[in-house]
């Protein structure tokens, strides 16, 4: 069980307003508070510049296998496919609905790989179908 946080250390709350147009963001630290009252284009900025600070700080990490790991799905999106020049492979962009917009790089050899995991993948939910019903 995580340790409630002392209230010396740093500690982050943020909280939507009734009608959902801004949120309020309070910092606190020791006996020191600010409180900021943010939009939505300020909360994805934030968690923009959130991203870029985690991803220099991992930058040169080894970088952890996904598979087995447990996430959470995103099932109502938009999404877009668009060339991505430098690896001459595809951006799979899409929605994030915690995130905002979020692009991952496919080179040639990802996405013959996603090609292979999805046709299995579609034969394996045709075949359950077929002989059970839907697999979930």
């Amino acid at each position: 069980m995580a340790k409630s946080p002392k209230s010396t250390e740093p500690h982050v709350h943020i909280e939507p307003s009734e009608d959902r147009t801004h949120a309020a963001l309070t910092l606190t630290s020791g006996k020191q508070n600010i409180a900021l009252e943010m939009n939505l284009a300020d909360i994805t900025s934030l968690i923009s510049a959130l991203g870029a600070v985690r991803n220099g700080m991992v930058t040169n990490t080894t970088v952890p296998p996904i598979e087995g790991v447990n996430v959470t799905p995103v099932r109502r999106t938009n999404w877009a496919l668009q060339l991505d020049r430098d690896t001459q492979g595809s951006v799979l962009a899409f929605q994030h609905p915690a995130y905002g917009p979020v692009g991952l790089v496919l080179t040639p050899a990802d996405s013959a790989r996603l090609i292979q995991g999805l046709d299995m993948h579609r034969k394996l939910n045709e075949h359950t179908w077929n002989t059970s019903g839907p697999a979930n």
